[in-house]
Order: C-alpha cells, then structure tokens, then sequence
C-alpha cells in the first residue's frame, strides 16, 4: 500500500517526460528493495512481478500523455510564430533603407514574440522547430534587404520603369486574367 501511495504521489508530481523517468527509477529500485527482502516468500514475489508491471504501463501512460501535450503546444508555437513571420515578411516589404528594415527587426515587438517563441520551443526540446523558425527569421531580413537592393538597382522614377544598362522598360503590374 505504501509502494501505491509513492507511485500516485510520484505521478502526481511528474510534469515533464524526464521526471517520469526518474520517478519511475526510483520506484523500481524500490521493488527490487523489496523483492530481495521478500525473496523467501512467493507469494510476494509473484505480487512485486504483478506491481512492477502495473507501476511501469502507469508510468509510461503518463509520459505519453505529456509528450502529446508538448508536441501540441510546440506545434501551435511553430504555427503561430509561421502567421507572426508572414506579417513581418509584409512589413519589411514595404520599408525603403536597410536601415529601417534592421531598425524594425531590432526592436519591433512581432519580432521579439517570434525569438520568445524560438526559446519556448529550445525549452520544450523540439529544437528542430525552433531552428527553422529562426531560420526563418533571417530568411526574411536576407530577402527584404535583397529585394530593396533590387528594387533600388533595377527601378527608375518609381516602380514602373526598369533600367539595364542604357536600355529602359516599362514594367506592366496588373494582375493576369
């Protein structure tokens, strides 16, 4: 009864898949206490055989359970932090100096919930997710300041003109039909 009570209180303290782990380490160190004490009794011993397997399926059935529960909310974080980068995307679009374009990804707040969410997900261990969202994050500056450059380079008097050497063309922005 005692062994039960420690396992409920064990599980109830179990918050992340390591510590169901440890605890269950413990646990079982403690049914091999006890089945080296009661080794001359078989009906003990066949009583230790039945716990450790209904103490072991207990345990692992809480892991699980919080490894779905990590998994969920780092894949709500990746999603979410994917909207944040199209927004941010969008925004540096429109800025005209690179100056700008690093003067907003330093200290606009979209951009930090996007590196708060990098080291949520670092913390949550999923850092595979993580890298790609800080990955991202560059991604977006590289092509924001590339396609200024481009557009500063290319365009002349305004967007509806391009420029390659000597030679210029006007440029047609509607939409196909």
């Amino acid at each position: 009864q005692l062994l039960s009570q420690s396992v409920v209180n064990f599980l109830d303290l179990c918050d992340t898949p390591e510590k169901c782990d440890d605890y269950l380490s413990r646990t079982m160190i403690q049914l091999e206490e006890l089945e080296g004490k009661f080794a001359e009794f078989d009906d003990y011993v066949t009583e230790i055989v039945e716990k450790r397997d209904e103490i072991y399926n207990a345990f692992e059935t809480r892991k699980l359970q919080l490894q779905e529960k990590q998994n969920q909310r780092s894949s709500t974080l990746h999603r979410s932090a994917g909207r944040i980068l199209t927004t941010i995307q969008h925004r540096v679009g429109q800025l005209e100096e690179i100056s700008e374009i690093n003067g907003y990804l330093a200290g606009d707040l979209m951009v930090e919930k996007v590196r708060d969410i990098i080291d949520e997900l670092s913390e949550l261990g999923d850092t595979v997710k993580a890298d790609d969202v800080r990955t991202r994050l560059k991604t977006v500056r590289d092509d924001a300041v590339r396609q200024l450059k481009d557009r500063k380079e290319l365009f002349v008097d305004g967007k509806n003109i391009i420029q390659l050497g000597g030679h210029r063309f006007s440029v047609n922005q509607q939409d196909l039909e």
